[in-house]
């Protein structure tokens, strides 16, 4: 490797480390913030298998765009849907550092910066594709939780207990992920948040389609009063039927949704191949002005195929 391919490795190293280490005294020093915070209102630690996301603390990137880049937004509503106890900022630098593991790799032994590019990217894209099969995991025990929870809610409501009292039964006697959410949101309103703010506050920390049907029945429930134990069971049972019928849709559909994903990465993965290992067949395409024109129909192809 030349003298200057390795000064400008080890730089990019330097600054990477740098910003590592600038990125770790940051997220000290917004957790200590939090901490005081929390200490004034007086709310203990929050429990492991609770995701760090807060109704009080975490901002709302969708109605403040200017106060932090889009990505970084989703990427932290991200790692809070994973219900996974790491923050935002540990996750990212995770990503980082898997994309800067391969690029070197990639880097010393084919020494190609168009490999060591496509290893970042790859590296930093399978720590995000993780992140997005535990969100994905999540909303699918969610889903399976929720029906005998709303059966439990109208049973203690029929009982003659209070949402707040239902609330803190089901997060007490529910496992994870549902029991820990519901335990916060019993918390909540211990601090005197309204049902509507503790229930936004659910919805964004799970957002599906039936907890915002929840949520939209608990609070219209608050508001103009109603049978809710009845309102409950009829939709506990909506839900378990619509659970049903994902089942069998899914197992109707399974083939051909495999079938279309292995197509569907077949290009990429044979791309990315030809790119790390036989470069000089895959350089053939950009040196005439017909081969790039195949290439991109190709790609056209693919993404029109998809």
């Amino acid at each position: 490797m030349e003298p200057k391919v390795f000064l400008l490795i080890l730089s990019f190293l330097i600054a990477s480390f740098l910003a590592t280490a600038l990125v770790i005294v940051l997220t000290g020093i917004r957790q200590r913030a939090q901490n005081r915070v929390r200490a004034r209102l007086g709310v203990r630690e929050e429990e492991p298998e609770t995701p760090m996301l807060e109704l009080t603390l975490e901002p709302d990137f969708a109605e403040n765009p200017k106060l932090i880049a889009r990505f970084e937004g989703w990427f932290y509503r991200l790692i809070g849907e994973t219900g996974m106890t790491m923050s935002a900022e540990a996750a990212m630098l995770m990503a980082v550092a898997a994309g800067l593991v391969l690029c070197g790799v990639l880097l010393l032994w084919r020494d190609d910066f168009l490999a060591a590019a496509i290893g970042l990217a790859a590296g930093i894209a399978m720590v995000v594709l993780y992140f997005l099969w535990k969100r994905s995991q999540r909303r699918v025990a969610i889903q399976e939780q929720l029906p005998d929870v709303m059966e439990l809610l109208s049973r203690a409501v029929k009982a003659g207990e209070s949402i707040d009292q239902a609330m803190t039964l089901v997060g007490n006697t529910t496992q994870a992920p549902l029991g820990p959410e519901f335990r916060r949101c019993a918390r909540q309103l211990e601090l005197g948040l309204s049902v509507s703010a503790a229930m936004r506050s659910l919805v964004r920390r799970a957002p599906l389609p039936e907890m915002r049907i929840l949520a939209s029945t608990l609070i219209m429930q608050r508001r103009t009063g109603g049978n809710l134990s009845l309102m409950l069971d009829r939709l506990s049972n909506v839900i378990r039927d619509r659970i049903n019928f994902h089942r069998s849709f899914k197992a109707a559909t399974g083939a051909g949704r495999v079938s279309t994903m292995m197509i569907g990465a077949a290009g990429p993965l044979v791309a990315a191949y030809m790119l790390i290992w036989q470069r000089e067949y895959f350089d053939t395409f950009f040196e005439s002005f017909g081969g790039r024109v195949l290439l991109g129909t190709a790609v056209g192809l693919q993404v029109i195929g998809l």
